[in-house]
Parts: C-alpha cells; sequence; structure tokens
C-alpha cells in the first residue's frame, strides 16, 4: 500500500500504470474537467475515452495522485483504488480485494468473509458498497476496453453484476475509468455517467515541450531542430504523446545509420498504424541481448523480477547476461520501467504486445518455449496447500495455469487447475473456477487429465450455474470415469449429475446416478461424501412423493452420523426426514425435524441450508393454518437464502410467500412476491420460472377481475410445481382454482 504526502488519512491501494508520469504536460482544461465530474454528486462514474497512447492513463494517474496529495482545494478523498488489466488485471474478484482494504482491518476482515461465502455477486457487491458508505473512495479503472467487447458491452457477468449494484444503491464511492471504447449503460443509468472524450493529444505547444524533454541530454537532433520543424514532427503523430516517446526511440538507439528526424518522420505509416510501427522499428534497433531480454518480459506481460527473467532465459539463452541487459533497458528510461521497491521491471504495455505479437509459435525462443519458462517460475514459487487461506493465495496457480494456457500446454494447464478448482469454487470465486475450465473444452486428449477438468467444470456449473450444462458436463464426466475405472471420480461425478438433475426437477433421472454414488461412496470409505449424496438421495424420493423411501435413506443417514459422531450428517438427516414428512402432509413431524435441523446446522456453523429448512417450517405452518407464522418463516428463508448466494432457495420461499398472502386475500402482496420469486429464479437458471410467473399472472388477473384467467394460471402453477416438495402442494392451488369457478357459476347461476 502506498502512502499519501498531504493527507495522510487517504488510503491509497495499488500504483497507477502510468509511465512518464515526471515528463506529464499539464492537460490543465482536461484535469479541472476530471476533478469537477469527481466532484459532482449526479457524476458517479467518470470515463476517460480515447485512442491507445493519447494519454488516458497518464492524465487519471495525474488527476489520482492530485487526489491522494490532497492538493485539490474541496473536499479530502478517504482512499483511492488503482485497478488496471495491465497489472493484475481487472475482475469482480481484483477489485473487491482492493476495495475491501479502504475501510480498515476490522472491516476488510469481515468483507474477505463475505467474499467467500456463498452468496450471490450482486449481494457481495452490495455489501462491498455499504462498507463504503463513508468516503468519499476513488475507484481507478485503467485499460478498461480489456473487458469490453466492440460495442462497449461487459464481457464479465460478474462486472455486469459489479455495476448494477454501483449505479443502483449508494455508497461513497466514485469510478474513474480510462477506456478505448465507451461502456454501454441501460438508457436510466447514462445520467449517472460523465465521459470526457480525449481525442486530441498535446497541445503542439505541450507536446514539443515533452519532445524536447525527451532528449535533455543532447544524443540526437531533437534538441537542436527548429520550432517548425519540431511542430511538424508532433503534428505528424498528432501530438499523441506515447508516438513522441517512440520517435525519441527511434533516434536515440539508431548508432547505424544516425537518422535525422526528417528521415524517421518520412517512414511514419498512415495514422491507424504509426504507434504499431514505431513500437516494432524500436524493438529491432536493439542489440539482441535486449531483444531477448524484453521478449521474456513480453512473455511475462506482468512486472517480473531480475531474478524470474535469469530464470526463464537461462537454458534458453545461457550466454546472456541478464542484470546487465536489463540494466540497459532501465537506463534507456522508456523502453523498461523499475519499481524499485520491489526490484520489479516491466515493458510499456504497448511494446509488451507489439513484442509479443512478433514472437514466432516455435523454436527455443519462440512463445510457446518462453511461455513454457515462465510458467515454470510461477511452479517453483506457488505456495503449497497448507498455506492457503484465501483465493489471493492461488494467485501464481493462476498465473502457472494462464501461461501454460498461452504455450498450448492444454494437459499440463488442467493438472494446475485441477489443483485449484475446488477450492476457486468454495471460496467465492465460482466465476474464475469456470472461465478457466471453459478455456480446456475440447482441447484435451489426455482422458485421465480430461475427467479431472469435466468433474471439476460441472461441479463449477453446478455451483454458479447453468444447471443445463452441468447436466451435459458431467454425463460426460461419469461415462469417461466409467471407461477409465476411476471410482472415486466416478462417484464425484454421478452424486453431482444426480443433484444437478434433482435441483433441474428431472427426477427420474436423478435417482439411478444418485444411488449409484451412494454404493461407490460408502465402498470408497469417505464419510462426508457418502452423507452428502445420501441426502441427495433422499431429497430425490421425497420429490417424487417416495415417502418412505425418503425416511429410510434419512434413517441411514442419522444412523451413520451417530455411529461416526458426526453432527452435519445428523443436521442432514433431520433436514431431509422433515422434507419427506413436508412431502406426506404430516406437518407436526415436519416442523419437529425442521426445528432439530436448524439447530444443529447453526451449532456446526454450516449456513447454507438454513433457507431451505425455513422454508420448510413455513410451509408446515401454512398447513397448520398459522399463516403469519409462515410469512415468518418464509421471510427468514428468503434472508438466509440470500446471504450465501443461494437465488433458487429465494426463489422457492418467495414463491411459498405469494401463496401465503393469496390465503388471506392480500393478491397485490402476492403479485409482489410472485414478480421478486421469479427474478430469483432467473438469476439462479433453474427450473421454477415459470411456476412463479404463472403465480404472479394469477394475482394480476384477480386484481383485474377475471376468474378465468387467475383459474388458468392456478392450475398452470400447480402443474409445473409438481415433483418439488419444496413448493407448497399443487392441490392447494388447484382447489383455489376450483372454488373461484364454482363462486363464478354461483353467481352466474343467481343473475
Amino acid at each position: 500500500m502506498l502512502g499519501c504526502t498531504a493527507d495522510p488519512g487517504c488510503r491509497v491501494i495499488g500504483m497507477p500504470v502510468a509511465y512518464g508520469l515526471e515528463t506529464f504536460k499539464d492537460r490543465t482544461h482536461e484535469r479541472a474537467e476530471v476533478m469537477a465530474r469527481l466532484s459532482d454528486p449526479r457524476a458517479r462514474m467518470t470515463a476517460i475515452i480515447g485512442r491507445r497512447g493519447i494519454g488516458k492513463s497518464a492524465l487519471a494517474a495525474k488527476v489520482a495522485e492530485q487526489l491522494a496529495s490532497g492538493g485539490t482545494g474541496g473536499r479530502a478523498w478517504a482512499g483511492i483504488v488503482n485497478v488496471s488489466s495491465r497489472t493484475s488485471g481487472i475482475s469482480l474478484e481484483r477489485i473487491y480485494h482492493d476495495c475491501a482494504r479502504l475501510p480498515g482491518p476490522g472491516v476488510t476482515e469481515d468483507l474477505l468473509e463475505v467474499w467467500t461465502s456463498q452468496r450471490g455477486t450482486p449481494d457481495k457487491v452490495a455489501q462491498l458498497f455499504a462498507a463504503l458508505s463513508g468516503g468519499p473512495y476513488l475507484i481507478l479503472l485503467d485499460n478498461f476496453e480489456d473487458r469490453l467487447d466492440d460495442r462497449g458491452e461487459l464481457c464479465d457477468p460478474e462486472l455486469s453484476d459489479f455495476f448494477e449494484v454501483f449505479f443502483r444503491t449508494q455508497h461513497g464511492a466514485r469510478i474513474l475509468m480510462t477506456t478505448q471504447v465507451p461502456l454501454a449503460l441501460p438508457p436510466e443509468l447514462r445520467r449517472y455517467q460523465a465521459r470526457l472524450y480525449l481525442d486530441q493529444g498535446l497541445p503542439v505547444p505541450d507536446a514539443v515541450e515533452l519532445l524536447c524533454e525527451l532528449d535533455a541530454d543532447g544524443e540526437t537532433d531533437i534538441v537542436r531542430a527548429s520550432r517548425q520543424d519540431l511542430e511538424r514532427a508532433v503534428r505528424r503523430v498528432y501530438g499523441v504523446p506515447r508516438a513522441l516517446e517512440l520517435i525519441a526511440g527511434a533516434l536515440s538507439e539508431d548508432y547505424l545509420t544516425l537518422p535525422t528526424l526528417d528521415e524517421v518522420l518520412d517512414t511514419f505509416v498512415e495514422r491507424g498504424d504509426v504507434i504499431a510501427y514505431l513500437a516494432q522499428d524500436r524493438f529491432q534497433r536493439l542489440d539482441a541481448e535486449s531483444r531477448l531480454v524484453l521478449e521474456v518480459l513480453a512473455a511475462f506481460g506482468r512486472p517480473a523480477s531480475r531474478d524470474a527473467v535469469s530464470w526463464v532465459l537461462g537454458p534458453l539463452a545461457p550466454d546472456v547476461d541478464v542484470p546487465a541487459a536489463l540494466a540497459r533497458l532501465a537506463s534507456h528510461g522508456r523502453m523498461v520501467t523499475v519499481d524499485r521497491a520491489r526490484r520489479m521491471f516491466a515493458l510499456h504495455p504497448m511494446d509488451a504486445d507489439f513484442i509479443y505479437g512478433e514472437l514466432p509459435r516455435d523454436g527455443l525462443l519462440g512463445y510457446r518455449s518462453l511461455n513454457r519458462r515462465v510458467a515454470g517460475w510461477y511452479a517453483r514459487q506457488k505456495p503449497v496447500r497448507d498455506q492457503w487461506r484465501s483465493v489471493e493465495d492461488v494467485q501464481l496457480h493462476r498465473y502457472e495455469f494462464a501461461h501454460r494456457i498461452r504455450a498450448e500446454d492444454y494437459e499440463p494447464a488442467a493438472v494446475v487447475l485441477d489443483e485449484i478448482d475446488y477450492f476457486l469454487t468454495w471460496r467465492g470465486s465460482v466465476g474464475a473456477a469456470r472461465d478457466m475450465h471453459q478455456q480446456l473444452s475440447g482441447r484435451l486428449d489426455d482422458d485421465e487429465t480430461g475427467l479431472a477438468h469435466l468433474v471439476g467444470f460441472g461441479v463449477a456449473l453446478l455451483v454458479g450455474g447453468p444447471h443445463r450444462q452441468a447436466a451435459q458436463v458431467l454425463a460426460e464426466a461419469a461415462g469417461l470415469a466409467e471407461r477409465l475405472g476411476d471410482q472415486p471420480r466416478l462417484a464425484q461425478a454421478l452424486f453431482a449429475l444426480g443433484d444437478t438433475h434433482r435441483q433441474l426437477n428431472q427426477l427420474d433421472e436423478a435417482i439411478g446416478p444418485l444411488r449409484r454414488a451412494v454404493e461407490l461412496e460408502d465402498r470408497l470409505g469417505d464419510p462426508e461424501r457418502l452423507l452428502r449424496a445420501l441426502m441427495s438421495l433422499s431429497l430425490t424420493h421425497s420429490y417424487r412423493g417416495e415417502v418412505r423411501e425418503a425416511l429410510e435413506v434419512a434413517d441411514t443417514m442419522r444412523a451413520r452420523a451417530v455411529e461416526l459422531s458426526i453432527d452435519l450428517g445428523r443436521a442432514q438427516a433431520n433436514d431431509s426426514a422433515a422434507c419427506a414428512y413436508l412431502a406426506s402432509g404430516d406437518w407436526s413431524r415436519a416442523l419437529a425435524m425442521a426445528d432439530a435441523a436448524i439447530a444443529l446446522y447453526e451449532e456446526v456453523g454450516v449456513t447454507e441450508a438454513l433457507g431451505y429448512v425455513h422454508n420448510v417450517q413455513g410451509v408446515a405452518f401454512l398447513g397448520l393454518g398459522d399463516v403469519e407464522r409462515a410469512e415468518a418463516e418464509f421471510l427468514q428463508a428468503n434472508t438466509d437464502g440470500a446471504a450465501v448466494g443461494s437465488p433458487r432457495t429465494e426463489g422457492i420461499c418467495l414463491y411459498n410467500l405469494a401463496w401465503a398472502h393469496w390465503t388471506v386475500g392480500r393478491y397485490a402482496d402476492a403479485l409482489t412476491a410472485a414478480a421478486r420469486s421469479k427474478a430469483a429464479f432467473e438469476r439462479a437458471a433453474a427450473t421454477g420460472t415459470e411456476v412463479a410467473d404463472n403465480m404472479a399472472r394469477a394475482a394480476r388477473a384477480m386484481l383485474a377481475g377475471e376468474t378465468d384467467e387467475t383459474a388458468r394460471h392456478l392450475r398452470a402453477a400447480a402443474e409445473k410445481s409438481k415433483g418439488n416438495a419444496d413448493f407448497v402442494p399443487p392441490a392447494w392451488l388447484l382447489a383455489e382454482a376450483e372454488r373461484l369457478m364454482a363462486e363464478r357459476l354461483a353467481a352466474g347461476s343467481a343473475d
């Protein structure tokens, strides 16, 4: 963390990616405009938009520097976070963890616990912004175009959730973004975004001054050129700061042909290719050792230490004096930047892109070979499993994975992912695990490696959705495990497949895989996995209306749990029994088992299942005619579901809440709850959307006095909810439809 000079109360997280701040030209007008927009309470986000190399990052970094030093003449900023796609990358995970450090240690720990929970992304982000209610805080997102497509649409659903919550909740944070492509926002949110288009390069006087400063030691003819020639040069590259740096580089580093300024300018291509041409030209003029070192830095794509570069090049080019080459490059001042505190070296991202793009695919120094060595470096540095506490602790594994992918070594990449995918999935980064698995899809030839990938991918999809894709992947995994005779992987795949079918309400398809998973886990001797598979099997029997079978499985669970002293297993057994009694309409026993399950879940600190158990209690209270207590349980279930990020739980209990409202004639409240239920099911990409939609349509028709439509939609909701014991019994809805139609007929007869 960097300290602030003038304002010790300001916390600054991360270093802005801005090269040449010491030669930054005033851009007084643009800085003032950015400052004004950041001070405008209506402008929650200020975007600096312009072409590559125009100076967006430098302008944003200068503004952040001014805010951090307290030199604004206005309000004091409480903290600043700098996140760039060119350093650690822009992701929800990176933004969340950096912002979590702003409020202070106590709050940071709470926020990290939220991240590792099973809550949904919107809820996690909401908790983060609630912690940033003071402030003001600035989140600088640099080079954000890497996260957008050509239309400005976000490529990452987690970041979409981040911005949705950012714009729709009250908090003390502001965003300053630099991007080549404007972020596309819905019409209702555009009023909260201020855009500053940095279309022009530096004004001619400032650009000339910068060009002269780049030749301060007088090695080239720049400082001796006429004012007219200098103005012509800066106009030729439209005053783009990075292009001016590259002009100076082309002149100062060619000691063979010693080109003049005119000769360099005469070699330019047209505007669209200027920067690319200059970067390539400058690179080609370096000595062989310096080029090799730059190629390694380009392969890293992020800051690297001298030891890292030396280790990568060691067996590939043993004669290269890496320290001397880095010293030469660093002394040039612009080809390589140096972080003295961390003793790290880095290429300007633009140069890294161009240099990497010129590498051959194969050969001793091709990009595949270099990426293999970079991956090997990270493999040597990564911490062992016992040292993992948060997703931050597996960052080096993820770097290794990324470079093995770039090397097109997909099997080794899959092995790395197999080490960490479950950890990521259950520590709040299921999106990252899913994305990494997607990079491997269709690219693995080794069956055993492919099996590990399919099982991990399927579990990530089971947890994070969509469930239909999870079913496809897990079915393929089970088939492959069967052929290979891999019993542990087969048991994992069958359980996850069966549980996926259960959640998709495909109950006939769920029973077989779950029974086999139980048999395998029993034989393999992992009690926790066995109890988990038994619970899913019991719930599936309950969903199918097979109450006796469901209770028998629950009794088996209880016996095993007592025998092995596993309190969580006892809680799961009671939970399963409660669902079975609910399916049979035995409301009192359902309540008793649910109470026992809740007590044990709370005792062992497992909160993921509480929402479902409170939902059981709500349905049971409805069965006993106690609507008030039923509504309280459904509301608690909704809170519990949201807390662990389970939109499916929210959808179920909100649907049941809608029916509770209906039973006492509160049809408007029923409509609201049903609409919220539908939205929750849509977020989960789970079955139930049609059930909730029909309930909402029935409530809307009831409010409009359309009895036929009301009855039709109630019957449809009843039909769609069959086979899920978590929903209120379909018979209740059918009876209400019949009652309404009978009343209408009676009224018609009386007329």
